[in-house]
């Protein structure tokens, strides 16, 4: 079995929400589909097809257990028949155990994690661009949306200021013209009474002429 900790792109806290959600072996990981790993916290359907791979990767690099390279038992040398001490046996060195060598299939699956995890940083970098761009567009009209209502209750103040000016003018100027028009009447009463008079005056003069 072939720890999580060995699939690329896997840390601690990566590892702790695997387990949690039943995946504690990359041999889990790369059995379980997309949909399946989505289901983890922090794990999108990009990432989920990068950890698969990386998880085949990983299990292709494992040697297979119980293949350990036998040691050969340290030979040992008669003693020679000296009545001396025997001279202690000369050991061999223990062989050592060949690294394992990575496959045709584990290149290649490592070759596919890693331009998956590419393509993924990509869309990743592009979708926050777009947010930004998407932010930045969403606030540029609030902006523009709350200077054009500041503008239009400003309109309106003035107009009403307007409105109340024109009516108080209207007001003031009223009395003043119904006093012309008293003025008025007034005069045309005092001219219509001095026309009177006049004619009286004249009347009583032709009056006065006739009788003399």
């Amino acid at each position: 079995m072939t720890v999580v900790t060995d699939v690329k792109g896997v840390g601690e806290a990566l590892k702790k929400a695997l387990a949690a959600n039943g995946f504690k072996t990359a041999e889990a990981i790369a059995k379980a589909s997309p949909s399946d790993l989505v289901k983890v916290p922090r794990v999108g359907e990009s990432r989920a097809a990068v950890l698969i791979e990386a998880a085949k990767a990983a299990i292709a690099s494992t040697p297979p257990a119980g293949k350990s390279v036998a040691r050969k038992a340290p030979a040992r040398k008669p003693a020679a028949p000296k009545p001396t001490a025997a001279q202690p046996a000369a050991r061999k060195p223990a062989a050592r155990k060949a690294a394992p060598r990575k496959t045709v299939a584990a290149v290649a699956a490592e070759k596919r994690a890693e331009e998956a995890a590419r393509k993924a940083a990509e869309e990743q970098a592009a979708a926050e661009k777009a947010e930004a761009a998407a932010k930045k567009k969403a606030k540029a009209k609030a902006k523009a949306e709350k200077a054009a209502r500041k503008r239009k209750e400003m309109e309106a103040a003035f107009s009403k200021a307007k409105d109340k000016v024109k009516a108080k003018s209207k007001k003031d100027k009223k009395p003043k013209t119904d006093d012309k028009k008293k003025d008025a009447k007034k005069g045309k009463k005092d001219a219509k009474k001095g026309k009177k008079d006049a004619k009286k005056k004249d009347s009583k003069k032709d009056k006065k002429k006739a009788k003399k």
